[in-house]
């Protein structure tokens, strides 16, 4: 408030100033502060231990330009999508947003596990992958390979989840060879076999 010069009762009589301009300032404060209006949010070309087992989805994802992220404003992120991820992994350790021509993807970590989850442009889930070593891998998975592959050691486990359906990329290894198997629907296949070099 401002006080007027006196009046005829001898007090001065309170005016409001104009509070146009208080509105104009609270309300650039506010579009800056939830547009994004900073610096484009960047981040590294690939996720670090970035599996090669990947699925042909992701394999597509990343012909699609994933690998090749370009700098953007988190609000450009679809908001479905934004919603799903905090609601499905509230605890995620820095998060990591990607955009490529395909949608988002987001790498982060969630109890000590790395993960991966894509989502179309729509904000649609596309599919999950989480990554970790044979200590945490599902007894009965670990069993089924371990059958299978009695001389082998596993390094790498992908859990790939599409569509409500999962499976299992894997790594193995032995003195002479790597392995790379898949299971899915209780079967094991060999998807690509290489030997050491010596």
């Amino acid at each position: 408030m401002r006080f007027r010069p006196e009046t005829s009762g001898g007090r001065p009589k309170p005016t409001i100033m104009p509070t146009r301009y208080f509105t104009c300032l609270a309300a650039a404060v506010f579009v800056w502060l939830f547009t994004g209006c900073s610096l484009p949010s960047r981040v590294n070309e690939k996720p670090k231990n970035s599996a090669a087992t990947d699925d042909k989805v992701i394999s597509d994802m990343r012909k699609q330009g994933l690998s090749k992220s370009t700098p953007f404003y988190l609000t450009e992120i679809n908001s479905k999508a934004m919603r799903s991820f905090v609601s499905s992994y509230s605890n995620a350790t820095d998060p990591k947003w990607v955009k490529y021509p395909g949608g988002f993807a987001v790498y982060f970590i969630r109890d000590g596990i790395r993960h991966k989850v894509y989502y179309t442009r729509a904000g649609d889930h596309k599919c999950t992958i989480r990554q970790y070593s044979v200590e945490t891998m599902p007894l009965e998975i670990r069993q089924l390979v371990e059958s299978v592959f009695e001389d082998y050691s596993i390094f790498v486990v992908n859990e790939i989840t599409r569509m409500g359906k999962t499976r299992y990329e894997i790594k193995i290894e032995d003195e002479s060879s790597i392995k790379e198997i898949k299971v899915e629907d209780g079967g094991v296949n060999v998807t690509n076999d290489f030997v050491k070099s010596k």
